[in-house]
């Protein structure tokens, strides 16, 4: 009998973070490419990302925006 194995997740790179799932995906957020990594989300934007099938990931705001939003 032939069991089929999730494929092992990925590492997300320190400079991506996973999607809320409520939050909108929009041009700029990057997809898990199974073959070639992450890849830039070049699809409609507008849409919940619990809503895709895969995991959408967006890049974390730097500190020093962070910062700025504080004062």
């Amino acid at each position: 009998m032939n069991k089929s194995e999730a494929p092992a997740p990925k590492p997300v790179p320190k400079g991506l973070r996973l999607l809320n799932s409520n939050e909108l995906v929009s041009l700029g957020d990057f997809v898990d490419d199974q073959d070639r990594g992450f890849a830039l989300w070049e699809g409609p934007g507008g849409f919940r990302a619990d809503s895709f099938v895969r995991p959408i990931y967006r890049r974390r705001a730097s500190r020093l925006a962070a910062v700025r939003k504080k004062k």
